[in-house]
């Protein structure tokens, strides 16, 4: 296999990742609408105080289209929400991202002889990709990695690792760098940023129903054992 037919490859399995991604959206919406009606049904709404247990036929009665749609549009503005809550954290492009890590910027007139390295190195490669200059972060982990992160080429930076700096030759960084430089070029960094800015906003559904089943330990015990019973249920579907 080639470079190129590589490359094509590549770009077919993160097209994939994406639909993936928006397949799983749409799992947790209808997942989400099911747990609300055996929450409306367990809290007795519609008529089903007289049925002690859920039954399917008495849980579909309750799926209106009102119901789904009601409920799907909560769980996409909350998604939705959730992810321009991220992005605007993200705003200053690949230095949030950076600073999220626990990187620290290379001052430019560091005397240390390995991040001067890797700030030659990363100097080379951009005059050679014809991008400015991106701010270089250092990482203090004793493991191997590197990334690339930012909106655009103007607002990118280069992370990587103490261990990456201190144990890699000078060509073997060189092909890092260069390795992180086709992110910045094919623009897989906006990408990066907007499928995080999704997962947290999905990830908001499971925080949601963390909280709510730990506020159920303050709960007294002698309280309405229906309402707790939904509760749960709606605390271990959400999360």
């Amino acid at each position: 296999m080639d470079f190129f037919t590589a490359q094509e490859h590549a770009r077919r399995q993160a097209g994939r990742l994406v639909v993936l991604l928006v397949l799983a959206v749409l799992a947790l919406i209808a997942v989400t609408t099911l747990v609300v009606a055996v929450v409306l049904y367990m809290a007795g709404i519609g008529g089903a105080h007289s049925q002690p247990q859920p039954t399917l036929q008495g849980m579909m009665a309750l799926l209106s289209w009102e119901l789904l749609a009601g409920v799907a549009a909560s769980v996409v503005a909350l998604v939705g929400l959730g992810g321009l809550f991220k992005r605007r954290q993200l705003r200053r492009g690949g230095k949030a991202v950076a600073e999220a890590l626990g990187g620290r910027e290379i001052n430019f007139n560091t005397r240390d002889s390995d991040e001067r390295r890797i700030l030659n190195v990363v100097e080379e490669m951009a005059i050679a990709s014809g991008t400015p200059v991106p701010s270089v972060y250092v990482l203090e982990e004793e493991g191997i990695n590197a990334f690339a992160a930012g909106y655009q080429p103007g607002d990118a930076v280069i992370g990587i690792t103490r261990g990456a700096i201190r144990q890699l030759s000078r060509d073997e960084l060189q092909g890092v760098v260069a390795h992180e430089f086709s992110h910045i070029l094919h623009g897989d960094m906006r990408l990066n940023i907007r499928l995080v800015s999704l997962l947290h906003g999905i990830l908001l559904i499971g925080l949601a129903g963390g909280m709510l089943l730990r506020s159920l330990r303050f709960r007294r015990m002698g309280g309405n054992k229906r309402d707790n019973s939904a509760a749960l249920v709606m605390g271990l579907g959400a999360a």
